[in-house]
């Protein structure tokens, strides 16, 4: 049984590198019979692999048919940034009027500084990553356990769509200056500077992913 649990728990994190990374695209069929020839395990431990990344919404599945690689199409897309705007713009509204935020805000500052230190032909998905651990690390600073939990709940359809986003950032110090501003108008308090470009920050994004 722990063999097991050690094999499933290995085939999820590969299948999601490998989603996560592109190299399964959008479209992309995993059949179980393929997958399990093709990392030598039971079908089993392929079929609970596959369950676990439907769950986290890595994966679609319908009855019947193999799992496949969402395609994030522009009402999903929508969706999702309308409930990260939901909790993000909350959460900055709250911390900029917060007398505590220069202190709150050191995780914050310490993902931003991580972002930029990456080098310039790092890999997309690591600049992804460190992208939401700034957004992870300022809805954290909020001091919200359930809003944490709210937050993480969005993450992997977020990382889904942030796939479809490296030709929209063809310089990574854009990146790095939108989350610049926002962390400085937290810094300052300014509370409609720090929503409006929290606002902006997401709306780009979701323009650059819809084509609208």
């Amino acid at each position: 049984m722990l063999q097991r649990v050690t094999a499933v728990q290995a085939l999820v994190e590969e299948l999601r590198r490998q989603i996560l990374s592109g190299d399964l695209p959008p479209g992309s069929k995993l059949p179980e019979v393929e997958l399990a020839e093709r990392f030598n395990v039971a079908r089993p431990t392929v079929r609970t692999a596959l369950q676990h990344l439907v769950e986290r919404r890595v994966l679609r599945r319908d009855t019947g048919r193999s799992a496949v690689v969402p395609e994030m199409n522009g009402a999903d897309v929508r969706d999702v940034y309308f409930a990260r705007e939901a909790v993000e713009l909350h959460v900055v509204g709250h911390l900029s009027a917060s007398g505590r935020s220069s202190k709150r805000l050191h995780q914050v500052g310490q993902a931003l500084e991580h972002l930029q230190s990456l080098p310039a032909d790092a890999p997309w998905s690591e600049v992804a990553e460190a992208d939401l651990a700034f957004h992870t690390a300022l809805v954290e600073a909020a001091g919200s356990a359930r809003l944490v939990r709210l937050f993480h709940g969005l993450l992997e359809e977020v990382r889904m769509c942030l796939v479809q986003l490296e030709v929209h950032y063809p310089r990574r110090a854009d990146l790095v200056d939108e989350h610049r501003r926002i962390l400085d108008a937290l810094e300052a308090q300014d509370a409609a500077a720090a929503r409006t470009l929290m606002r902006a920050h997401l709306h780009s994004a979701v323009r650059a992913l819809t084509g609208r």
